[in-house]
């Protein structure tokens, strides 16, 4: 299940030496720029879409008993440090300084999405290296430029409509970055996943999914009463990798 279509509908296969989202000064919006020059999505909201189009399924893993063991610890951990706070402690990797050269379009969509404050709290990623069994999560699909996370998503909290900028952390073929999404516990009522007109309930603890990052429009929400902790994995593709992915389904079993 190789996300053949991801590379296909790449606007950009390399990006120049001095890429720093010429023309974004003319937007006040960040989703309106990207929309605008980057997406290839279709953003018709009418349009029927279906799991293996703008995203996969990559079947589940076995969770090492070790993960439940940590979960409270890294619920815990996450309030350190919310999204908001990236930029303004120098954290997004590959921008210049950390910070997002976009923050201010950045900024007026979250106001005018009524989210102000924090809508994902994380686990920072030296913390990582506590739960081996995480880290194992993140190498098994032999990616390159491989960077991992916790994020965990509090009742009341909401990630708005965006399109991720990954460009910026590879440069030569941007095409080949990915994100992917593992669950670290069951659904609860009220969790929601969105991949453009995909609405997404009821995963298990462990299922693994991967999508378009750089294309399509995605959005989380917790209307829950129950924190809701998911791995994050952002890296490049490799050929390694797209073999790993071209042999998952969605009922594949991932042991390590």
């Amino acid at each position: 299940m190789e996300p053949k279509n991801y590379e296909a509908r790449a606007k950009y296969k390399s990006l120049p030496l001095d890429f720093q989202y010429q023309g974004a000064e003319k937007y006040e919006s960040n989703f309106e720029y990207i929309k605008e020059n980057y997406s290839s999505y279709h953003f018709d909201k009418w349009k029927k879409e279906e799991e293996g189009e703008w995203w996969n399924q990559l079947g589940r893993f076995e969770l090492d008993p070790s993960i439940d063991e940590m979960l409270p610890w890294l619920i815990e951990k996450s309030k350190e440090v919310g999204w908001n706070d990236l930029s303004k402690i120098g954290a997004h990797p590959g921008f210049p300084g950390g910070v997002s050269p976009l923050y201010s379009q950045e900024e007026y969509d979250r106001v005018a999405s009524g989210v102000e404050t924090d809508f994902v709290q994380m686990v920072p990623e030296p913390d990582m290296v506590n739960i081996p069994a995480l880290q194992k999560m993140g190498e098994y699909w032999k990616f390159k430029r491989l960077r991992t996370r916790v994020h965990v998503q509090f009742p009341g909290q909401l990630f708005s409509t965006h399109v991720d900028k990954l460009w910026h952390r590879n440069p030569p073929a941007p095409h080949k970055m990915c994100r992917m999404v593992i669950f670290l516990q069951d659904y609860e009522p009220g969790q929601l996943m969105v991949y453009g007109n995909s609405v997404l309930t009821q995963w298990r603890k462990g299922d693994v999914h991967i999508f378009d990052t750089l294309n399509i429009p995605h959005s989380t929400a917790n209307m829950s009463y129950s924190p809701r902790a998911v791995m994050i994995i952002t890296a490049a593709r490799t050929d390694e990798s797209d073999e790993i992915l071209r042999k998952c389904t969605a009922d594949t079993i991932h042991r390590i």
